[in-house]
């Protein structure tokens, strides 16, 4: 079934995509969608970036300034708290002003807490011209090494986002300018996982062979209802249901 047959073809394929090739083409309305909630996610994701960059970079800078003119201090004043008791809390006295700090606890420091309280020997690594500026001496380095993993976690998944996105868009390009019209007939329906429906389906590829393909259908199909697809006359295994995701073919 491709875009010389007759009956079918001309009930089920809409006249954008029944026009010679390549086709002229615009970005679709879903796509327009899908890219905003992306670039809205990126962003997201590239400020938490910044932002853990930036700490880090404050946390080395720190912990130089610490190794290079630190002080120590100790207490007894320390419990840990927040989430999964992953960080530990403390205060100490310096020159007769409390001063409190707060860093991430390393899980092999968590059952030492009690003994610290116990016994009033937390040691504290301070800098005497600012002692805001603080950090537990047992564990100088752990923090400022889980936040550079973390932002690089981050980059990390903005990589991979637009690396599948961009997959995504470059198949739907060259499927709305060069894929070859055919009329699908749809196998199995189902709810998909961003709330549209997918179809199974198989079609006639150009040279009548049977060939199968699945994809984001905008409406819930019955098996058996005919749908249009476009395939790629040299690989009908790179196909979709139209109208695809991203673009939109215009007459």
């Amino acid at each position: 079934m491709t875009e010389n047959d007759s009956g079918p073809m001309d009930r089920m394929i809409p006249a954008e995509v029944q026009q010679e090739l390549p086709r002229k083409i615009r970005l679709a309305g879903r796509g327009v969608y899908y890219l905003l909630g992306s670039v809205a996610v990126s962003v997201l994701i590239l400020t938490l970036a910044v932002m853990v960059f930036s700490k880090t970079a404050k946390d080395v800078r720190n912990g130089r300034e610490l190794a290079s003119g630190g002080q120590l201090a100790y207490t007894g004043d320390v419990q840990a708290g927040g989430p999964h008791l992953a960080t530990v809390y403390y205060s100490f006295i310096y020159d007769g002003t409390l001063y409190r700090g707060e860093a991430l606890l390393p899980q092999r420091f968590l059952t030492k807490i009690d003994d610290y309280n116990k016994s009033g020997n937390f040691p504290v690594l301070f800098l005497p011209g600012d002692p805001s500026i603080n950090h537990p001496y047992d564990w100088q380095d752990d923090e400022s090494y889980a936040s550079a993993f973390l932002s690089y976690v981050l980059i990390a998944i903005f990589i991979l986002q637009w690396s599948v996105l961009g997959k995504f868009i470059l198949r739907d390009l060259r499927l709305a300018r060069n894929g070859v019209a055919a009329v699908g007939k749809v196998t199995k329906c189902s709810f998909g996982r961003n709330g549209g429906m997918q179809v199974r389906y198989e079609f006639r590829d150009k040279d009548g062979l049977l060939a199968e393909g699945r994809g984001e259908c905008a409406g819930r199909q019955v098996k058996d209802a005919e749908i249009c697809i476009l395939f790629l006359p040299d690989d009908s295994g790179r196909n979709r249901p139209y109208p695809l995701v991203f673009f939109r073919a215009t007459k």
